[in-house]
């Protein structure tokens, strides 16, 4: 298993922030190697609802099965899988300074195959992957019109 942490800080509000990030339906318009999300269950309040997520990684498609662990709007955001190919915990925390949102993620990945036995190569892969995916995130949210 590969950790690590990073942050974005984004010039939006901390609720419209957290509203769109922790809304899988909108990852595959900001994670690059998300292609669609369906949503499969419904839990209460947000936990526990769970969806298929296809991916195109550099091993070929693959499809993983998530579950949201925790929801506490605005601050707090988790998903995991509970199926598939390279299993993670993302943990979002989002704080409100000076009018925008950081979020910062503590990031949790399984690896199989040589990339095991890499774990310092993957980490910064694996991580400058999902900043490359923050940043579009930012771009996303700042480019959007105000209401």
């Amino acid at each position: 298993m590969i950790a690590f942490e990073t942050d974005v800080r984004i010039n939006r509000p901390i609720e419209e922030v957290f509203a769109y990030v922790s809304d899988p339906l909108n990852f595959p318009r900001w994670n690059s190697a998300v292609k669609a999300v369906r949503k499969t269950s419904v839990g209460e309040d947000g936990v526990a609802s769970t969806y298929s997520m296809e991916r195109e990684l550099p091993t070929g498609r693959a499809i993983n099965e998530l579950e949201v662990v925790a929801s506490e709007p605005p601050r707090h955001f988790a998903i995991r899988t509970t199926a598939g190919p390279t299993p993670f915990l993302y943990r979002y925390q989002f704080s409100a300074e000076n009018g925008e949102t950081v979020i910062n993620l503590d990031a949790q990945v399984e690896l199989e195959g040589a990339a095991a036995f890499l774990p310092q190569l993957a980490r910064r892969l694996v991580k400058k992957g999902v900043n490359d995916n923050l940043a579009t995130l930012k771009q996303i949210l700042e480019a959007a019109p105000r209401p």
